[in-house]
């Protein structure tokens, strides 16, 4: 019975948060795909150009070589020890946590300078599931993939980390990029008007817990025109809210992986188009950010800007409840 606690503790099994997210979702997305199977048919022959992920040519940071005598937290308390996919103990991310800083710098500043590296260095893709070792060693990843290495870094330097999970609304500018670009994820966030699920992070750095949302790289923000995130920042605040509840578990249940790799398949040229157009938009921040300061640009913009979120909270809610 210990062993079955603690499973349920590090969120193992797929629990009644799970249960109603894919209740209130996937079954709108089989419908679409039944009763359009053109849509699935045309993305799945005519994407062929965009790619499968965004995996860079060459990782834009060295893992450093793993030493015995490396430092590292070996705890079995909630939120330090290894979780699925989601493990501490690696090797590279060990090595990594020291090049970062871990057990050299206060916990604050470690925590933000692997908030920074996760976001500027790993880039955001539309790709299978990932451990947290695999996207630090592939150098791209979902969102859910990014906040796995983000909080593996954390709990091996001794920060409490947990994932902050929900439903989610965005504004124009990101409905543009990872909606718009492909006909069926567009009739299916716009019958719904919520996405399936979203993934921030949250840190217990100097007696709170902080909320850190690593899902973007900071060249997305340039081109549309929004801020850069901020460690400690509710994205709700900015760019990207919850459209009902939201659950903080400890880790990822078995069998995520799985099912959550299955729509990569079934649905190759959803997954492609999405990808192009997330590349475009990356291009396009880098050869913006060679002419612009990062902190100045989020200075600016954040003195102007207001959220245009895609529809209200109010009305994604009432769908929420009706599904």
């Amino acid at each position: 019975m210990g062993k079955i606690k603690e499973w349920r503790e590090k969120g193992y099994f797929f629990d009644l948060h799970w249960a109603k997210t894919f209740a209130r979702t996937i079954p709108t997305l089989l419908w679409l795909a039944i009763r359009h199977p053109l849509l699935v048919l045309n993305a799945n022959k005519g994407c062929k150009e965009g790619p499968l992920n965004l995996r860079p040519d060459r990782l834009p940071y060295t893992i450093p070589s793993f030493s015995e005598d490396m430092k590292f937290c070996s705890s079995n308390k909630r939120y330090l020890r290894p979780t699925f996919l989601c493990d501490p103990y690696e090797p590279d991310i060990i090595a990594m946590a020291h090049k970062l800083g871990a057990f050299q710098k206060s916990d604050l500043d470690y925590a933000k300078s692997v908030y920074r590296f996760v976001n500027m260095k790993v880039r955001i893709d539309f790709s299978p599931p990932k451990s947290a070792v695999e996207c630090l060693r592939r150098g791209h990843g979902t969102c859910i993939d990014k906040l796995n290495l983000f909080l593996a870094l954390c709990r091996v330097a001794g920060i409490k980390g947990r994932y902050r999970l929900y439903s989610f609304q965005g504004v124009e500018e990101l409905y543009d990029i990872y909606v718009a670009a492909d006909p069926l994820v567009k009739k299916w966030v716009d019958a719904l008007n919520f996405f399936v699920l979203h993934g921030s992070g949250e840190v217990y750095v100097d007696g709170k817990w902080q909320i850190c949302d690593v899902s973007a790289d900071f060249y997305h923000a340039p081109p549309q025109k929004i801020p850069i995130p901020h460690f400690g920042e509710d994205p709700a605040d900015l760019w990207i809210k919850p459209a009902h509840g939201i659950w903080k578990p400890e880790g990822l249940p078995f069998g995520f992986k799985f099912f959550m790799s299955l729509p990569f398949y079934l649905f190759r040229g959803t997954g492609r188009a999405i990808n192009k157009n997330i590349r475009g938009n990356f291009e396009k921040g880098k050869r913006m950010l060679e002419e612009l300061d990062l902190e100045e640009y989020d200075k600016e913009i954040r003195k102007t800007y207001k959220p245009r979120w895609h529809d209200s909270a109010r009305k994604a809610s009432r769908v929420l409840d009706r599904l």
